[in-house]
């Protein structure tokens, strides 16, 4: 075996290595000695290796979205959707979609999100924030043609508490 061959061969070694150890969902993390933890987790970072792989757990949320309905004076409503070009925005907005799991911060979610239309469309009178979920059939619904649907979670109305503030 050449030494290039070794050399690839023991870094597919280590890299198997790691990503059998954090497979499972034990934080490994706060066992190792930090100038080890900081190597891994920089490797981590462009491999991937100490995900803990939970993309294959069988908890793992569905997929939820958020869109605005936005009410003007006159009756016409639009509908915005937070999606922008930007990744990591898009990442955090997935992240307070996360959040919304948890039951005592729905409220307050809900609120910020409907400020937030508020204050982007200074002339509305009300926001109505409408939380998501793609619901995903069965292997056997599947099989008998049932695609996958998006439901409604959670709405609220927000109204504007004074004109030209929220």
């Amino acid at each position: 075996m050449t030494a290039k061959r070794k050399v690839f061969a023991a870094a597919a070694a280590i890299h198997l290595a790691l990503a059998a150890l954090f497979a499972p969902h034990i934080p490994l993390e706060a066992h190792l000695p930090p100038a080890l933890d900081r190597v891994i987790a920089y490797y981590g970072a462009f491999s991937g290796v100490h995900a803990h792989f939970d993309f294959f757990a069988p908890q793992v949320s569905t997929e939820a979205r958020l869109e605005l309905r936005v009410h003007d004076a006159d009756g016409a409503v639009r509908v915005v959707r937070l999606r922008t070009p930007d990744r990591e925005v898009n990442n955090r907005i997935a992240s307070m979609l996360t959040q919304f799991g948890v039951a005592s911060e729905r409220d307050a979610l809900m609120r910020a999100w409907g400020d937030y239309a508020l204050r982007l469309y200074p002339d509305a009178v009300a926001a109505e924030p409408r939380v998501e979920v793609l619901v995903l059939p069965t292997l056997a619904e599947a099989a008998a043609g049932a695609r996958p649907r998006w439901a409604e979670l959670a709405r609220a109305k927000i109204l504007r508490s004074a004109p030209g503030g929220s």
